[in-house]
This record gives C-alpha cells, sequence and structure tokens, in this order.
C-alpha cells in the first residue's frame, strides 16, 4: 500500500470502536457533515497554517495553500507523464475548480486528483526545524476523478483565448478537512463579478515553470497586481481583448508570474491579517503569463462572473447523476 493510499484511509478515519471483536471493524469511517454541494464559510475554508509552476515566486511554506490540487493524467506519453500540465482549487469536501482548458489536453486525461502536495520529489514532505528536528507533513491525498464538468460555453479563438474557461472535477469520494487539505472560500458578492481587480495585489500558487524550461518540484508563490483589462488588452495585443465581465488581467512587478504548468490553479485574495486572514478564489489561470509564453500579464477566468453555474452545476450533479 502506498503511502497515498495510507493517508487516503487515515483522512476517513473518525476514531476506533474497542469492543469490536475484529480488528477490521474497530475503525470508525467519518461521515461529512456538511453536504458535497455546499460551499463552506470561513469557519472552514481559506486559511493554511499559521507562519512564500510560478515564474520569479519564491518557496511556499509547507502546506500554505491547502485547497492547492495537482492534476494527475493518464498518458500514452510517458516522458511526459511526470510533469505538471495542470492545477485546481479545491473548493467542497468533494469537487475541484480548473480551467476547463485542463481537460481538453492532447493524449491525456485526467484521472486523478492530488491533495495536500507541496515537494512533488518526497512523500512525505518533511522540514527541519531551528532545532534541527524534522517535521513531517501527513502524505498527500491521490483521489479518482468520478465526473468532469466543462462549461457548456467555452470555446477558444485562434486556438488561444479561452472563453467560459471553467471546469468542475468530482472526486470519487469525499475528503476529509485538515490543517494540509481544505478547501479555499468562494464569495457571491454582487461587485466582485464587476470589479476588474485593477490595483489590487493577488496571490498566485504552482508548481509549473518558473523561469526556464522545467518546473518546479517545490511549489511556489507570488504576489501579483491586477490590471485594467482595457489598458492590459491595449498594451499586450498578444493577449487578444480580455472581457472584462468573466476574466481579469493581472501581472507581477518583478518578473513574478504563472507560467506553464500552472492552468487551472489559483488566482487568490486575502482579506484580514494574521489570525483572521483568509483567502478567496478570485479567479483561475488560463492563459498568457510568463515562460514559455514570453514576458507579460497573465489573463485569468473571474470566479464570481460564474457562481451560479458553480452552484448550480453542483446541486444538479449531485441531486440527478449521483442520488444514492
Amino acid at each position: 500500500m502506498t503511502y497515498s493510499q495510507r493517508a487516503q484511509l487515515r483522512n476517513k478515519q473518525c476514531g476506533l470502536d474497542n469492543n469490536a471483536k475484529e480488528q477490521v471493524h474497530r475503525v470508525l469511517v467519518c461521515c461529512p457533515i456538511i453536504r458535497s454541494w455546499d460551499l463552506p464559510d470561513k469557519s472552514v475554508c481559506g486559511q493554511g497554517p499559521s507562519t512564500p509552476y510560478i515564474v520569479g515566486g519564491s518557496v511556499a511554506q509547507q502546506n500554505e495553500f491547502p485547497w492547492i490540487s495537482l492534476l494527475l493524467y493518464k498518458s500514452n506519453l510517458p516522458s511526459l507523464r511526470d510533469s505538471p500540465i495542470c492545477a485546481g482549487s479545491l473548493i467542497t469536501n468533494r469537487y475541484v475548480l480548473t480551467a476547463a482548458h485542463c481537460l481538453d489536453v492532447i493524449n491525456f486525461t485526467v484521472t486523478e486528483v492530488r491533495l495536500g502536495e507541496h515537494n512533488l520529489s518526497t512523500s512525505p514532505d518533511c522540514i527541519v526545524l531551528p532545532s534541527n528536528k524534522e517535521q513531517c507533513a501527513p502524505a498527500h491525498l491521490d483521489i479518482k476523478v468520478s465526473l468532469s464538468i466543462k462549461h457548456e460555453q467555452y470555446y477558444t479563438i485562434h486556438g488561444r483565448y479561452y472563453y467560459n474557461d471553467i471546469a468542475l472535477l468530482r472526486l470519487e469520494s469525499s475528503v476529509a478537512f485538515s490543517s494540509t487539505v481544505k478547501p479555499i472560500c468562494i464569495r457571491p458578492d454582487f461587485e466582485l463579478a464587476y470589479s476588474s481587480f485593477e490595483k489590487r495585489s493577488l496571490k498566485i500558487a504552482g508548481w509549473g515553470s518558473y523561469g526556464g524550461p522545467h518546473h518546479s518540484t517545490v511549489l511556489r508563490s507570488g504576489t501579483i497586481i491586477g490590471m485594467n483589462t482595457k489598458n492590459c488588452s491595449s498594451r499586450f495585443p498578444s493577449l487578444g481583448t480580455p472581457d472584462e465581465d468573466i476574466h481579469i488581467c493581472a501581472m507581477g512587478q518583478d518578473g513574478t508570474d504563472t507560467g506553464r504548468g500552472d492552468s487551472g490553479g489559483p488566482l487568490m485574495f486575502s482579506e484580514g491579517r494574521d489570525v483572521d486572514q483568509f483567502y478567496y478564489l478570485a479567479g483561475i489561470t488560463s492563459y498568457g503569463g510568463g515562460p514559455p509564453y514570453g514576458s507579460g500579464p497573465a489573463i485569468y477566468t473571474k470566479t464570481s462572473s460564474f457562481f451560479r453555474w458553480i452552484t448550480d452545476k453542483m446541486y444538479e450533479t449531485e441531486n440527478h447523476y449521483f442520488d444514492f
């Protein structure tokens, strides 16, 4: 049994029944107390542990963003199988939000989602404390995808510019939230749907390319700034014309940006400070950004514009396709 398989079993365990006669009957399995289509509130979402494929960013703290998910693909091209292709964000105990174009990768099919990951080259992930003692995080979880749902009106222009670039991945089994696996918050605020996030500081994170031909084995993060979409398209015509109703344009000031392998990952904004700081999902990485795309801003799907689509699709899926 692999680390991930053992971690999945531990993730479902919530106690022991010492009165059971056989060992196999002693383990108590947790049943989720929230419905899988319910977006959690701040009692659950948006906070990592207390305590930096991102171009020019720094290494994130271990499990700093416990909602970030790595999409795992089945491929007939083994040489590329281990390179990060796309990421996503856990939003409930059973759904991951990502980009629709991450489901259209030629010769690759999304089969699993990895949660609680930090360093792709180690399992479990460990750090050395100032006391020289080693502290290890729980092993990551690899959970199979039971259903992929792309936006019905997702399309491309000239094979590059993505509209309605949003998709949901339903996990085969629900996850129990912990310090290393928890969802990011999503706000339905009316004003967010009409905000360009211009001049706002936003956070990005991923395992994608960070200035060279290779991906990062360790999760990296960085801070970028929102731009007005009209100025974005006039200054960087190669991006086409972003639609301010459904897109966010953002760019780093020091070379920090999203790159190849970061598609589908989160664009985050935070409110509050210290123990009262919460992260919200502002957008989903769509196109543009750093290498191999050149240098410039990236375009993100504006999450708040699709809030109703997200909630409706989860409810519809659970109550029609999986009505047990």
